[in-house]
């Protein structure tokens, strides 16, 4: 496959997961903010919030390492013709993958009191059970997804994604609100939203195994096949030290979490209602500080592939343009977020929980805070994707282990202290992820090709501030003439134009940049008009 053809499949690829995300993304709102103005409140919201994250830790250390294992070694093998083996390849990691969900779906409904009362929240017992059938399925979805994006075709995951967000809303919200309306009880309530999150993983996994076809052998593969125990080792010697690396952060968020929640009563003095009241506003300045940097992963799940694919054919050159171009468009999304969300905090989280401007107040300048870790998520995402795609699968697990370690550390130095608290949290965030990034950025300069660090990060960056500085004058001069909500959503608007009209003046995008784009020669065309 050609060069230029490959790099288009790469960002053709991130261009439909990143349409999945954002209606993935409008679909979670819909869900998250009535349920969390109207439904749960920032009470019934910790419940939710405790048992989304002991599923999302078991969600990587089940799915992490091996979707990311079989897109690899399914692209080699089809960059190398060998078409047979990359089907022997799904089927090896399908068995796996059951094997890993009955397990830790069962793991989850056996020890769900436990690990509440770990979290020191008790009450969420239920809410980890009605969250637990979601690990096997979502082991069942994982294998098919890194199947098919291993040949290329990314639209099974997008559409699959879509699927899975939208049972969630449908049945989440109705069962919260009906399970609230008849008990009374925020507890119940919370197990019912969150019981929308398993039901969706069921849709999704429905569509998977009917679009998916790996049908019996019909190639003549240029090699013969490999045995099937040949093929796991494969499979577990990438995936294995993927899921460490993955697996060692969440498991830093899961500590966080309790750490964060005992600090807060122990430390600092507050009441179990205090502490799980100021958790709960920190937790909506969470929800919206992961909603760009669900825009990162389709970059990081199509450079694999990708990079894989060259480095198969030798061909290290095209591999190396891929790095340059993912840092790029990376950059390119993460810094207008990061100061948007910079410099519109407050204002945001008061448009958003009009029905919770208490816990608003607090969360608004947790998630200024937070935003400043945004573009460091973003590398950490892309580059231990690199990574893994240039064979370095340890070196991500070094700078996970350390991150996790410095997270704790400033942590427990500043939620401790009763002058900060709360907002010590983010502190800790932003510490983790730059010192993962930097050192990940430092061993691919080793390893490949030097991206173009003017375009790919400086003139972003400046294009970004001027924007957040815009954005914030708009919304300042605007807000006692029109409110809050109208005030912040022309911001916004503003903010997004200038931020395009800054790209183009600074010339980040280059025309070969341009051009790899989807309909890029049109837009090229345009420009120079």
């Amino acid at each position: 496959m050609p060069k230029q053809q490959q790099k288009q499949n790469f960002l053709h690829g991130a261009l439909i997961l990143s349409i999945a995300v954002a209606l993935v993304k409008v679909i979670g709102a819909v869900f998250k903010i009535p349920l969390q103005n109207y439904i749960l409140g920032d009470e019934g919201n910790a419940y939710f919030t405790v048992a989304y994250n002991i599923y999302a830790t078991l969600f990587v250390a089940a799915t992490a390492g091996l979707p990311v294992a079989i897109s690899k070694m399914v692209s080699e093998a089809e960059a190398l013709g060998r078409h047979n083996e990359s089907r022997r390849v799904f089927r090896v990691a399908l068995a796996v993958f059951f094997f890993i969900g009955v397990t830790g779906t069962s793991l989850m409904i056996i020890f769900s009191k436990q690990i509440a009362e770990f979290m020191n929240r008790p009450e969420a017992n239920y809410a980890i059970m009605a969250i637990a059938p979601s690990i096997f399925f979502v082991a069942i979805i994982s294998s098919f997804r890194g199947y098919n994006q291993g040949k290329g075709n990314m639209t099974p995951t997008a559409v699959s994604q879509v699927i899975e967000a939208l049972g969630k809303l449908i049945v989440g919200i109705a069962l919260s609100w009906w399970i609230l309306e008849r008990t009374g009880s925020l507890i119940y309530a919370a197990a019912g939203a969150i019981g929308g999150v398993s039901f969706g993983t069921v849709l999704s996994a429905l569509y998977m195994m009917l679009v998916t076809r790996a049908k019996r052998p019909e190639f003549n593969d240029p090699v013969p096949l490999r045995s099937r125990g040949t093929v796991l080792g494969e499979l577990l010697k990438i995936a294995i030290p993927i899921t460490i690396s993955s697996s060692i952060l969440s498991i830093t968020n899961l500590i966080d979490a309790a750490q964060i929640n005992g600090l807060l009563e122990s430390a600092v003095g507050f009441t179990s209602l205090e502490a799980t009241k100021l958790y709960g506003a920190y937790g909506f300045a969470q929800t919206m500080f992961n909603l760009p940097a669900a825009f990162f992963l389709p970059i990081a799940v199509s450079i694999i592939p990708a990079i894989a694919a060259a480095m198969a054919r030798g061909d290290k050159r095209s591999a190396g343009e891929t790095i340059t171009t993912s840092l790029k468009m990376s950059m390119l999304l993460a810094l207008p977020a990061a100061a948007g969300l910079m410099s519109l905090g407050s204002p945001i989280m008061k448009m958003i929980y009009t029905r919770q401007q208490d816990a608003a107040a607090v969360a608004g300048p947790l998630l200024s805070l937070l935003s400043w870790s945004i573009p460091f998520v973003c590398l950490v995402t892309v580059t231990n994707a690199i990574l893994q795609s240039l064979g370095r699968v340890y070196t991500p697990i070094i700078t996970m282990t350390i991150g996790g370690v410095i997270k704790v550390a400033v942590n427990y130095m500043l939620v401790s202290n009763p002058d900060i608290h709360i907002s010590g949290a983010p502190i800790g965030t932003l510490a983790c992820y730059f010192i993962i990034s930097a050192v990940n950025i430092g061993v691919i300069l080793t390893v490949a090709r030097p991206p173009k660090l003017i375009s790919s990060f400086i003139k972003p960056a400046a294009a970004a501030i001027l924007m957040g500085l815009a954005a914030w004058g708009v919304q300042v001069a605007l807000m006692p003439i029109m409110g809050n909500t109208i005030s912040t959503a022309i911001a916004v608007v503003c903010g997004v134009i200038l931020y395009v009209v800054l790209v183009v003046a600074f010339k980040v995008l280059t025309h070969n940049d341009i051009l790899l784009i989807p309909k890029g020669d049109k837009i090229a065309r345009f420009i120079k008009k």
